[in-house]
């Protein structure tokens, strides 16, 4: 299964604009591992729930997550010594939305998709 994942996701904030992307490196079965890279153009967006997840996820370095195959897709579950682990649960099209804890409660931060190709 992680033939089919891709090696790179777009994060953008819940109402679309852009905050970095998220790489992964799949080892051998359902896990890998994964680095975050924050590219946001504006205070306004690194200071968004995502942005402020993002920007920490960056910093720790490379994380370990886990894939399950689920109905309606994938869910990449990440799990960062010394924060909240963060979900980025896609579609069977490879977008779909990232979830992690913000002051005590569960909610989405953002969306993931792929990583348009460029000629």
């Amino acid at each position: 299964m992680d033939n089919e994942l891709p090696k790179a996701m777009v994060l953008k904030t819940i109402d679309g604009r852009h905050v970095g992307f998220m790489l992964l490196a799949p080892n051998s079965g359902e896990s890998g591992e994964c680095v975050f890279s924050l590219s946001a153009s504006s205070a306004e967006v690194i200071d968004s729930n995502l942005g402020v997840v993002l920007s920490e996820l960056k910093v720790s370095g490379e994380h370990k997550y886990v894939v399950e195959t689920i109905k309606d897709g994938y869910l990449i579950n990440i799990a960062p010594i010394g924060l909240p682990n963060v979900q980025v649960q896609l579609n069977h099209q490879f977008s779909g939305d990232i979830v992690t804890d913000i002051e005590g409660r569960v909610a989405s931060i953002g969306t993931a998709e792929l990583v348009e190709q460029s000629a």
